[in-house]
This record gives structure tokens, C-alpha cells and sequence, in this order.
């Protein structure tokens, strides 16, 4: 997809460091309303865990020695609330996870592509006797 003056919107996401799927959202929505859209750089602001929590996730871990999904059920049940992945990323900054190669591999969104949804059904006919009908299966 181009702009009037012929630049792709992947020069122009790369400009503006957005994705090019931002960048046809934004031309889609002028050529519909005649109205710019801007872009918001401000995004949520990430929540760090607080000094308490470290050290209750750090008494919790010498105590038990547990892994850290029995690690986050143990502090659920000290009844204090950390989430799963600030839980994870804390342990990993600690160095008390151990990361596996295999599973940071990218998995793919479509494992089984058809092209078309017909592609999956096989039909056949099947007929006893001449006196019998033809069967579809």
C-alpha cells in the first residue's frame, strides 16, 4: 500500500518505529472519515514488584525451594498477590529459572493450512446390489 506521494507504508512504520499494519490502519481510516488519526506513544506503564514482595517471593523460594508455579500457589497462599509473569521475570533476573532452548522457539499461529475449508472432506458412493440405492459417504 502506498501514500499519495508514493511512499510504502513499511518506510513510513519504519520512520515512525510502528508496525506497517498501524500504518494501513491510519491511511484506511482517512480514506473513510477524512479525519488523521494521531498516533499515542504513551502505553501503560509497566509495573515493577515492589521491595516487599521481593522479599516475600525471596523468603518463599529459601523456605520451599519450589518451582515457580508451586512458588506463585504458595505465595497465593500467604495471601500475597504477585502475577505469574512478574513472578517469572524476577526469577529469571535472580537466575533461578533454567531456560529451555526448545521452548523459546516461535511457535506457529496456523499448524494445519487448507486452502479452502471444503479440502478436509473426501466423499465417496457406495451401492450393495442393483437393487439397492447408491449410498453417499
Amino acid at each position: 500500500m502506498k501514500n499519495k506521494k508514493g511512499m510504502s507504508s513499511k518506510t513510513i512504520a519504519k520512520a515512525m518505529n510502528v508496525s506497517k499494519r498501524r500504518i494501513q490502519q491510519i491511511i484506511k481510516k482517512y480514506k473513510l472519515t477524512k479525519t488523521m488519526s494521531m498516533l499515542i506513544k504513551a502505553r501503560r506503564p509497566k509495573i515493577e514488584v515492589t521491595e516487599d514482595k521481593q522479599r516475600a517471593i525471596d523468603t518463599a523460594f529459601e523456605e520451599t525451594k519450589l518451582s515457580l508455579r508451586l512458588l506463585y500457589y504458595e505465595l497465593k497462599r500467604r495471601e500475597i498477590s504477585v502475577a505469574k509473569n512478574k513472578l517469572y521475570e524476577y526469577c529469571k533476573q535472580k537466575g533461578r529459572v533454567i531456560l529451555n532452548k526448545n521452548k523459546q522457539k516461535k511457535r506457529k499461529r496456523c499448524r494445519y493450512e487448507r486452502q479452502h475449508s471444503g479440502s478436509l472432506a473426501h466423499g465417496d458412493t457406495h451401492r450393495t446390489s442393483k437393487d439397492h440405492p447408491y449410498c453417499l459417504l
